[in-house]
This record gives C-alpha cells, sequence and structure tokens, in this order.
C-alpha cells in the first residue's frame, strides 16, 4: 500500500512536470526573460551612441548654419550688385533721354534752317518774278 501511495505521488508528479514541460513549448506562451545584463548592455549600448549621434546633430546644423551664412552673403552681394545696376539703368536713361532731346533740338534746328532757306529762295524769286511783272506791264 506504501508502494501504491508513492507511486501515485510518483506519477502525479511526473504527469504535472510533462504537461508543464508541454505547455512551455506551446506557442502562444510568452516567455519571461529576466535578462538584466542584456538590458543593461543594450542600455549602456545606447548611451554610448548618444554621443556620436549628438556629434552628428551638432555636425549637420553647424552645416545648416554655414549654408545660411553663405546664402545670406550670397545675397546680400546680389543686392549690392542689383543697387548697382539700377544706378547704372538710371545713368543710361538719363543718357538716352538726353541724346533724344539733342537730337529733337537738332532736327528742330534743321527744319528752321531749312524753312528759312526756303523763304528765301522763294523771296528772291518772287522779287524776280515781280520785276519781271513790272518791267513787262509797264512797257505797254
Amino acid at each position: 500500500m506504501r508502494h501504491a501511495r508513492l507511486y501515485k505521488i510518483t506519477a502525479c508528479s511526473l504527469l504535472v512536470f510533462v504537461l508543464s514541460l508541454c505547455g512551455s513549448f506551446l506557442p502562444g506562451h510568452p516567455r519571461a526573460h529576466a535578462n538584466y545584463f542584456t538590458d543593461l548592455y543594450k542600455g549602456v549600448k545606447e548611451l554610448t551612441e548618444l554621443p556620436d549621434e549628438v556629434n552628428e546633430l551638432k555636425a549637420g546644423y553647424q552645416m545648416t548654419q554655414d549654408k545660411l551664412v553663405e546664402a545670406e552673403s550670397a545675397l546680400e552681394a546680389y543686392r549690392q550688385q542689383n543697387e548697382a545696376l539700377l544706378a547704372q539703368n538710371r545713368e543710361l536713361t538719363a543718357s538716352v533721354e538726353a541724346l533724344t532731346q539733342a537730337q529733337q533740338a537738332r532736327e528742330a534746328n534743321a527744319r528752321k534752317t531749312r524753312v528759312l532757306i526756303i523763304t528765301g529762295v522763294l523771296l528772291l524769286a518772287g522779287y524776280f518774278v515781280l520785276l519781271r511783272i513790272i518791267r513787262f506791264a509797264l512797257r505797254r
């Protein structure tokens, strides 16, 4: 009887052990891991990689600042060039205006001179024609 009882306890223990083993291999049961060293290693690794990332960010920020300064200097150069071109444009406009006025004055003087010459020639011709008419009228 004692053996039968011991046999039942052993069989029950064995059955519980086999079921727990089978249950641990079944899919869907998450296994809890207490990997303190793995977590510690990952944390240390992340902390050691942070300065590199910060340095990369600082380098990127510095490159962006350099590009901004370069763009601002280029913008300033373009602004100065634009002002110089505007001043040159004003000077050219004034020169063109002065040349246009000079050309108009020359044309006006040429017109007056032509009118004066034509008037003189017509007066002279009219004088000779009038003298001939007077002589012809006096002879008759």
